[in-house]
């Protein structure tokens, strides 16, 4: 078993979307995305179902015309293979938890 602190993984910076490592296993990856006000990230397609969890901030999440919007607590689930992009809807922070099987 292994424990992981969220907090340590919390980075800031306005030159990029921020992403920490909190999980690399063989079949397995968690990711931890942090956002300054007003930043995205680019379209990402993954072959594996995606699952991200809104832990602070509110974020938009954009798959074709589609759009989103999720605040702290709430989940999104992305089907493997479907283009999508997130972005920091609100003035804040964002801090986004991404799961995905390998």
């Amino acid at each position: 078993m292994n424990t992981v602190t969220i907090s340590q993984g919390r980075r800031f910076s306005l030159d990029a979307v921020q992403k920490s490592e909190l999980v690399d296993t063989d079949d397995l990856q968690v990711q931890l995305l942090c956002f300054e006000a007003g930043q995205g990230d680019r379209d990402d397609r993954f072959d594996k179902t995606c699952i991200y969890q809104v832990l602070e901030g509110e974020a938009l999440f954009k798959q074709g015309d589609v759009s989103k919007r999720l605040g702290k607590g709430r989940l999104l689930i992305v089907p493997g293979g479907l283009e999508h992009a997130i972005e920091n809807a609100g003035g804040g922070l964002l801090v986004v938890m991404a799961t995905r099987a390998r």
